[in-house]
């Protein structure tokens, strides 16, 4: 796909679609914000550039000029967020991921987002303690389905902390309350995979990628939300599919 418009390129601001962009396509977007600096579709371009290129650290400036532009577009925020786990910020990860959960306690990819930098910065017991947390405000304001989403994350994260005993209880209490919701059969069948093939001898690198693998299956069992936007490269679900 090539950008090589008729009219001036000011007039032909296209929507993003997809983020390989080659040099070409970057350089074209580097000049249209040069007569534009706050057109949204060229700062999207070049950040989703960056971050295919792993260029995180120069895509972070693109992430914080759209966020000046559009300060309550909740996406930009997950991003912002993400970007700084991937450069092993996790302090300041943590603080974004739990503004953005102030507004909406709710929201999973951020109580995903927070749950995961704080399982990467070996906090324990405290993830669940704030997925549970979530979970309680899900069921006092009878978000049936928040609620449910939550605790299929709950089991997800039992999967990434390799206590399978425990995520396999979860789901099948899941598929017993909703036989005809598809996503706990999934995390099950990737948590009994795991099972039947973890012997007491296994080797630490072995054991990783089965995890590896399970956890894939997990990753499919967010919800309906985010199961739409992980076809998308440019949503955060769709980057944190590539780290």
């Amino acid at each position: 796909m090539g950008f090589r418009p008729k009219k001036p390129v000011l007039a032909q601001t296209q929507r993003v679609e997809r983020v390989d962009l080659d040099e070409e396509e970057m350089m074209m977007y580097t000049k249209l914000l040069e007569g534009d600096s706050k057109n949204v579709e060229a700062l999207k371009a070049i950040f989703h550039g960056k971050m295919k290129r792993g260029k995180t650290k120069e895509a972070i400036e693109y992430i914080h000029r759209l966020i000046a532009i559009e300060p309550k577009q909740v996406e930009w925020r997950l991003l912002q967020a993400l970007c700084y786990e991937m450069i092993g910020d996790f302090s300041k990860a943590k603080s974004l991921f739990k503004n953005v959960l102030k507004e909406r306690p709710l929201l999973l990819r951020a109580l995903h987002g927070l749950a995961m930098v704080m399982h990467k910065n070996l906090e324990g017991p405290a993830v669940f303690e704030m997925l549970n947390n979530a979970l309680e405000i899900a069921r006092q304001r009878k978000k049936v389905t928040d609620e449910r989403n939550i605790r299929i994350l709950i089991a997800q994260m039992h999967v990434v902390k390799g206590e399978l005993d425990d995520a396999m209880k979860q789901l099948k209490d899941l598929i017993e309350e909703n036989p005809r919701d598809f996503r706990p059969y999934l995390c099950q069948e990737g948590c009994d995979a795991a099972l039947e093939t973890l012997p007491a001898d296994m080797e630490a690198g072995e054991k990783a990628a089965l995890m590896k693998k399970a956890y894939s299956f997990l990753i499919l069992c967010l919800g309906d939300r985010v199961l739409r936007e992980v076809t998308k490269e440019t949503t955060p679900a769709g980057i944190w599919n590539e780290r």
